[in-house]
């Protein structure tokens, strides 16, 4: 059983002094042919159970539209009964904001002819509104489970008519839905829903039990839901009602008027706010919990949290404080519109600093007082940050006159070195790009004169983002392809004059696609055919031989300074061995005897160093 309460503190008023109970039950058994609720519309029971607790009661089973309208005007009389009970049992539809009960001839009804064809609840909660504080409403609808029930007072269903399912055992027109919508009870009125067992029997057993209160009545009630005023402090039925005779009408209104203005300070101490107690004692001046009242709002008025509290200061706002504060030089460790430990903690440093009470919460008064003194602090931060930009201003312009006003490079550099952003960035940026510029092509010029792959690279080196850097690379491409054709016709012509079937294998293995490969094959196959098997060494064997020397580039390079000692060619003198190294090895293994394989093995590392090859340490 979940319970929805709401309860105004100003809403409950002690009722008139009238000794009747009213109660209208209506029930619909059919809504078309193949619609029966025969069994769930039996409101015989309920009407006999509020009849025997005293209740007047009115009742009708399928009733049209007119007679619907009449038995409710039966309620409007002169004075508003004590309490009223309306119990409507049967097929509702709904529009979000609204809720119609249907009699069982209304035919297909829509928004826009359902107040003329169904009977409105809002009527109905208006009507029993008279008797505040004693008016029950129960709604028993077999379609409960297509509504959720559960939103809460005041949300708008999105539902409409297209929505609904194929299948509906009547037809509803468009923009309405089957089931209950939005429940928003008027002051002083209790709604109870749900399906229609349940309702019948909670108006037949539970409802009329006398000394109890209806929160008191549905706490043990499953597969109901209320709304509206339900105050455990309020019997619905005193514990005497079965005899009423017994006690003076005037007595038992000064026992409802006690309960109600309990009721009322409950609803205030729940609520616990000033605006609550104000009310209460507006409604009871000399009440019995006037004292108390008033003592709760100087409580309430005293206490810096719910001063604060009650500025409803927003996010930007806070922010604005939060701002201030650093302004001032209290750290709020953010400025996120949240007043957390840290924003909590500067207010109390600058509360205590202020000469004030200390409580880390803020009212109005020191609100405008923090905004005067940041505002002051801003203009001071403002002149001062003013006067030294001037002082920025004039260190830059006395500088721009020591280093010469831009006429040379080095003054240029050291200016803008110091004042990258100054007011002569500008000018001198632009100078230094005009000297880079001439400085650019001049080295290009000389490298074109040049026209030597050293001269390109000392160029690259010096401008590897230069305006001619492409065209540098271009070059250096271009006589890369010369020097592998030169490399490619040398070595050709070395395994020529040596013509064995090794020198023609290593221009082989030098140069797999080179110009001359397919003669180069086909004399090696002609030197190997039936030549008889001679022990030599495997390139790959030489490679690891030459690898477990472990020769470092210096070592390497040395090695190239004496082959072109020694009169062997071996291309650049830079520690790497590559192609041009390769064939100058192999030429100097076979000048001097040794296994040619062009790499440097342990026997020709020997060699060397009788040739004079400095020992590596």
């Amino acid at each position: 059983m979940k319970l929805r309460l709401v309860i105004a503190c100003a809403c409950v008023v002690a009722p008139p002094a009238v000794a009747e109970n009213r109660a209208l039950i209506m029930g619909t058994q059919t809504y078309g042919e193949d619609v029966e609720l025969t069994a769930e519309g039996d409101v015989s029971a309920a009407v006999e159970a509020l009849e025997a607790a005293g209740f007047d009661v009115i009742s009708g089973v399928d009733l049209e539209i007119e007679a619907l309208r009449e038995n409710m005007g039966s309620l409007l009389t002169d004075e508003a009964p004590e309490r009223s009970v309306i119990l409507l049992s049967g097929r509702f539809a709904h529009s979000g904001y609204e809720s119609w009960y249907l009699p069982g001839a209304a035919d297909a009804p829509s928004l826009a002819t359902v107040d003329g064809a169904a009977l409105s609840l809002s009527t109905v909660m208006e009507i029993v509104g008279r008797s505040q504080g004693g008016a029950v409403v129960l709604l028993g609808s077999p379609m409960a489970e297509l509504e959720d029930l559960n939103a809460e007072a005041g949300v708008v269903s999105d539902a409409s008519a297209e929505d609904a399912p194929d299948d509906l055992p009547f037809a509803l027109g468009f923009g309405l839905m089957p089931g209950l919508g939005t429940i928003n009870p008027p002051q002083g009125v209790t709604v109870i829903a749900g399906d229609i067992p349940d309702i019948l029997s909670f108006a037949e057993d539970t409802l009329v039990m006398p000394g109890q209160s209806l929160p008191e009545m549905l706490a043990d009630t499953e597969g109901l839901e209320a709304y509206g005023f339900l105050s455990p402090l309020l019997s619905f039925l005193p514990a005497d009602d079965a005899t009423p005779e017994a006690e003076p009408v005037e007595e038992q209104n000064t026992e409802r008027e006690a309960e109600a203005e309990g009721a009322v300070w409950q609803a205030a101490q729940d609520t616990d706010t000033i605006v609550a107690y104000e009310a209460y004692l507006a409604q009871y001046p000399e009440g019995a919990f006037a004292a108390d009242a008033r003592a709760a709002i100087d409580a309430l008025a005293a206490d810096p949290e719910r001063i604060e509290a009650a500025l409803e200061l927003g996010a930007s706002a806070r922010q604005q404080i939060q701002q201030q504060l650093n302004v001032l030089g209290y750290d709020t460790r953010g400025v996120d519109g949240i007043f957390g430990p840290g924003t909590r903690n500067a207010i109390s440093n600058w509360q205590q600093d202020s000469g004030l009470e200390a409580t880390s919460f803020l009212t109005a008064e020191q609100i405008d007082v923090l905004n005067d003194m940041a505002t002051t602090r801003e203009a001071e931060l403002e002149e001062e940050a003013r006067e030294q930009e001037l002082e920025r201003e004039r260190a830059d312009r006395a500088y721009w006159e020591d280093t010469g006003r831009g006429q040379d490079e080095a003054g240029l550099r050291a200016y803008l070195e110091r004042f990258p952003d100054g007011l002569f960035s500008d000018v001198a940026g632009a100078r230094l790009a005009e000297i880079e510029t001439a400085r650019d092509r001049e080295a290009w010029e000389t490298a074109l004169a040049e026209d030597t792959e050293a001269a390109y690279r000392r160029y690259l080196d010096a401008h590897e983002d230069g305006a001619f850097a492409d065209s540098a690379r271009a070059r250096l491409a271009e006589m890369g392809e010369d020097n592998a054709l030169a490399a490619d016709e040398a070595a050709w012509s070395e395994a020529q004059q040596i013509d064995t079937a090794d020198a023609y294998a290593r221009y082989l293995e030098d140069f797999p696609e080179g110009a001359f490969s397919e003669p180069a094959t086909q004399r090696l196959d002609e030197l190997t055919e039936d030549a008889p098997e001679q022990e030599e060494i495997t390139q790959e064997q030489a490679r690891e031989a030459e690898a477990a020397l472990g020769l470092n580039t210096i070592t390497r390079g040395l090695v190239e300074v004496l082959l072109t000692a020694q009169g062997f060619n071996p291309g650049r003198t830079d520690g790497q061995f590559d192609s041009d190294t390769r064939a100058a090895l192999r030429a100097y293994q076979e000048a001097r005897g040794l296994p040619v394989s062009g790499y440097v093995d342990s026997e020709t590392q020997s060699q060397m160093i009788s040739d004079g090859l400095p020992l590596s340490r």
